[in-house]
């Protein structure tokens, strides 16, 4: 299934996005280094994770716009650093914000690729494309969950407030990808 596009909008598919997605890369690669420099373990295994997610995101350029890719790129950043760098604990919001930013960014990118590869029908924009983004973002944040709690003493609260704003996150992201299905003039074509 391919993608045709009336336009290009550069407000979602610019150079500029590509480039400062590329800059966020090469800083992820400087941020492993000094996290294994520092000799700290559980930094570097996040960091080298989040690098492999922004380029396998950098390397699908003619499948999501820039834009899309300089999201998942800077959610990334912000889980590799505080993972890395334990700014989950030392900023009492950081948390909240990195589990309602990381879905938008990620499910936006997933919504906008089963909309212009024809496995989901609902216009963009509608309710039934955010619905289906945040059910989509639910999985995947009971996924990272789980994964917490191999390595983390989870709290019942703690863990229901991700799960709400990984929620809230991925219900945006999927109203963001209609809106840039739209600003792309992006249509399903078999």
């Amino acid at each position: 299934m391919a993608t045709a596009y009336a336009h290009s909008s550069s407000a979602v598919n610019s150079g500029a996005w590509r480039a400062l997605a590329w800059f966020g890369v090469v800083l992820q690669a400087a941020a492993f280094v000094a996290v294994w420099w520092l000799q700290r373990w559980n930094g570097l295994w996040t960091i080298g994770g989040f690098f492999v997610l922004s380029l396998a995101f950098m390397l699908m350029k003619d499948r999501i716009p820039s834009l899309m890719s300089f999201l998942v790129v800077c959610a990334a950043l912000l889980n590799a650093g505080g993972w890395a760098w334990n700014w989950f604990n030392q900023f009492v919001w950081y948390d909240e914000f990195v589990h309602a930013f990381t879905p938008f960014a990620v499910v936006s990118a997933i919504m906008y690729r089963l909309w212009t590869g024809g496995s989901i029908d609902n216009a963009p924009g509608s309710g039934g494309l955010i619905l289906k983004a945040a059910l989509i973002g639910l999985g995947l944040g009971i996924a990272w969950e789980i994964v917490e709690a191999l390595f983390l003493n989870l709290v019942v609260t703690d863990t229901v407030v991700d799960l709400v704003m990984d929620t809230i996150g991925a219900a945006l992201g999927g109203w963001f990808a209609g809106w840039a299905i739209r600003n792309q003039g992006a249509t399903q074509r078999g």
